[in-house]
């Protein structure tokens, strides 16, 4: 049963019926604090509730709720979720940033690869939450070509005062998507930019609460920098103290985060402050774009 204390609104029931009738995928997109989290929430709920292997792909990585902010995550509940703050990620997908904006082609193309893994996973309904970028021609850009990489079955857009119309407008006639258009909830919260991160913040530090100081040879890895693409290993040096790193799989998917504490020229070895105890899954190092500073 739904969990009582969620408002279920008339239109959220009707687009469920649609869903399950031609499962696939379901893109929500919507700016900020126009309610995305919650009906994506609704869905993968009511979806498992009806027996389908249902995914929650989460592609806010800045309110991230699967993973910590930077990260995209994947999820194949078991059972329905009350609380989605309580689900367990089954993959992480590393950009380093809090916002994709000057990260677009990371974004599309993690997402596109956790689709594929939930895909792969047998999931029938894949609930796909993104972040509320969608004004002008970033916003544009970022949504539309991950409509062209993902082909959602069906796309939620919730919008208030058709801030949305200059990307529904492209999908006019678009072969096998249908466009369902809601209005936000009454109930929606608005969270202020310094909620949101005050949020980043305790998540980070709940993250690093309990973490080890650990070696990782570049010798065994591959040292990942977008931001520096020709940057030799002799180029390696203090500026990245503090930056955050993604501990990536031989998949490129993240098994964990890190944060950069130093390098040792002689033994070749970085130190990371992370809280993953096995490191031998690790194939890359992948430099973020912001630096933390985790207190004791």
């Amino acid at each position: 049963m739904w969990a009582p204390e969620f408002h279920i609104a008339e239109d959220w029931l009707q687009v469920f019926q649609e869903l399950v009738a031609s499962p696939g995928v379901v893109l929500v997109i919507g700016a900020p604090d126009t309610g995305k989290s919650t009906l994506a929430h609704f869905l993968v709920y009511k979806s498992i509730e009806e027996g389908f292997r249902t995914s929650y792909i989460d592609g806010d990585l800045g309110q991230s709720i699967l993973g910590p902010p930077t990260t995209l995550g994947m999820t194949l509940p078991s059972e329905p979720p009350a609380d989605m703050g309580e689900l367990k990620w089954d993959r992480l997908y590393f950009i380093g940033a809090t916002s994709p904006a000057g990260h677009l082609l990371a974004t599309a193309v993690g997402i596109k690869r956790l689709v594929e893994r939930a895909k792969e996973d047998k999931a029938g309904i894949l609930v796909v939450d993104t972040t509320g970028l969608v004004a002008g021609e970033m916003g544009f850009q970022l949504k539309f070509y991950k409509i062209e990489l993902l082909n959602p079955r069906h796309m939620i857009a919730i919008q208030k005062e058709g801030e949305l119309e200059h990307i529904l407008k492209a999908l006019r006639g678009r072969k096998g998507t249908k466009v369902h258009r809601f209005s936000p909830s009454q109930r929606v919260r608005t969270r202020s930019p310094e909620v949101r991160r005050a949020y980043r913040g305790r998540i980070f530090q709940e993250y690093f609460h309990r973490c080890n100081r650990r070696t990782v040879s570049l010798d065994s890895v591959a040292f990942v920098h977008p931001q520096f693409p020709l940057l030799t290993e002799e180029g390696i040096d203090e500026r990245f103290m503090g930056r955050l790193l993604g501990l990536n799989d031989e998949e490129y998917f993240t098994l964990a985060l890190g944060i950069w504490e130093g390098v040792d020229r002689d033994s070749n070895e970085v130190s990371v402050l992370t809280p993953l105890d096995d490191l031998g899954g690790i194939r890359y190092l992948h430099l973020g774009h912001i630096s933390l500073k985790i207190t004791s």
